[in-house]
């Protein structure tokens, strides 16, 4: 019996602490988007820089961000805007699937998916982020003073920060921008329909840039998880009097 009470303790206790973990997290983001053809060609500038903002939720493993990029000329003196990212996680595995919509011309609500390997991002989870707290590259620092700088002694520590496929297509060694919390992959698929189809998009997120924690909010915990886990409290207890 004694083992049985102990057991259920444990049980409800794991399932009460698993709970209290959850959170929504939201940053501020810098990155960027690379354009290429099926060959592997840049379409437009080496690369369109980004800044938006992001929120992930560490339950669901679903994210979103509002993010607008307009790339001014991207085919026959046309604009093309990126909008609207959404995001889940792979189970059992820090890979993301992402949908991004863009518009061209009178082509609306094109679907461009990407998938990330967000290895950095997630080894930064898993040791509690907090407000205030910087992905940057393969750098995981907490800026104190909120000057958007690391400054001495904010350093944590490293994150284990994947290289974007995206920095393979760059001629410039200087257009490489190295680790990022959230780096597109070669596996992103290309448009499959539409006027562009076959092309890739690349949106690299914190590369060579940041990923800015502005809040941290915790997830209403499910009633049916505490009752749960208060019902198996309630029957230890009650199997304790019982004994007595």
């Amino acid at each position: 019996m004694k083992k049985t009470i102990k057991t259920l303790s444990c049980i409800a206790l794991f399932a009460i602490a698993l709970t209290s973990q959850a959170a929504t997290i939201n940053f501020d983001f810098t990155g960027r988007l690379v354009v290429a053809d099926p060959n592997g060609m840049i379409v437009g500038p080496a690369y369109t820089p980004i800044s938006a903002t992001l929120s992930y939720n560490t339950v669901t493993g679903i994210g979103s961000s509002g993010l607008s990029i307009t790339m001014s000329d991207f085919y026959l003196g046309q604009p093309a805007t990126f909008h609207d990212i959404t995001m889940v996680r792979q189970e059992n595995s820090n890979l993301i699937d992402g949908q991004v919509l863009f518009d061209w011309n009178n082509n609306v609500d094109n679907v461009l998916n990407i998938q990330w390997d967000a290895s950095g991002l997630f080894d930064a989870i898993d040791g509690g982020l907090q407000e205030w707290d910087v992905l940057s590259g393969s750098t995981l620092y907490h800026d104190a003073n909120h000057n958007g700088v690391q400054d001495l002694g904010e350093f944590i520590r490293n994150i284990d920060s994947a290289i974007p496929y995206s920095d393979s297509l760059q001629l410039s060694i200087d257009d490489q921008q190295g680790p990022a919390p959230m780096a597109a992959t070669v596996d992103s698929p290309p448009i499959p329909n539409g006027p562009f189809q076959g092309i890739y998009g690349y949106i690299d997120i914190g590369s060579g840039n940041s990923m800015h924690v502005t809040s941290v909010s915790a997830v209403p915990v499910p009633a049916a998880v505490w009752l749960f886990g208060s019902g198996l409290i309630g029957l230890v207890g009650f199997a304790r009097r019982k004994k007595a």
